[in-house]
């Protein structure tokens, strides 16, 4: 969501504030880490990035409803998204995940982890028996919220929110060695 100056998007703050107050949650967790993070009631919200998904990443993420869709209030910590801590790699193409760019202690309205694609298994139907490319490996969508959004396979016609995965099939949290040591 757009950042409408030093003091942010109003309507963004109530939104989380008001779903978390109602849950009675001070602290939120990291889906990647499991890092508590106290929440604030001004900006930055939390020491790292909130987002909405359509699939629940861990039993940490708030179901909430938005435009009458059924989406869970997800965060990641500044550890992760920069990449200071042991780094998340994708399981199939080893490429670091760089959450670097995003806007600290606010709200993405889309899963951020859909939104960045680094291989052909991340672009792949979720459909088992299909499993096919949905778009060419270098085509990218228009926006970023289009890879959060529920579709139609073209292939098989399941009807999914195909770009995003579960979390533990998508990356690893090690750290991972490109070369083997000489003996």
């Amino acid at each position: 969501m757009e950042d409408e100056g030093n003091h942010g998007n109003d309507d963004t703050r109530c939104f989380i504030l008001s779903t978390l107050a109602a849950l009675q949650w001070s602290r939120v967790s990291c889906v990647l880490c499991r890092a508590a993070m106290l929440v604030f009631d001004r900006y930055p919200l939390v020491d790292g990035t909130f987002f909405l998904s359509p699939k629940q990443h861990s039993q940490s993420c708030a179901e909430v409803k938005v435009e009458g869709r059924t989406q869970y209030l997800s965060a990641v910590c500044m550890s992760c998204l920069e990449g200071s801590g042991i780094p998340i790699r994708c399981r199939s193409c080893t490429t670091q995940w760089d959450g670097s760019s995003l806007v600290l202690g606010t709200m993405y309205s889309y899963d951020i982890f859909a939104a960045m694609p680094c291989c052909t298994d991340r672009i792949k139907c979720n459909n088992i028996q299909c499993q096919k490319p949905l778009i060419h490996p270098h085509q990218r969508l228009n926006f970023y919220s289009d890879y959060s959004r529920v579709f139609a396979c073209p292939h098989c016609r399941v009807v999914d929110a195909h770009f995003v995965k579960p979390l533990s099939t998508c990356f690893i949290r090690e750290h991972f060695q490109l070369y083997s040591q000489w003996p």
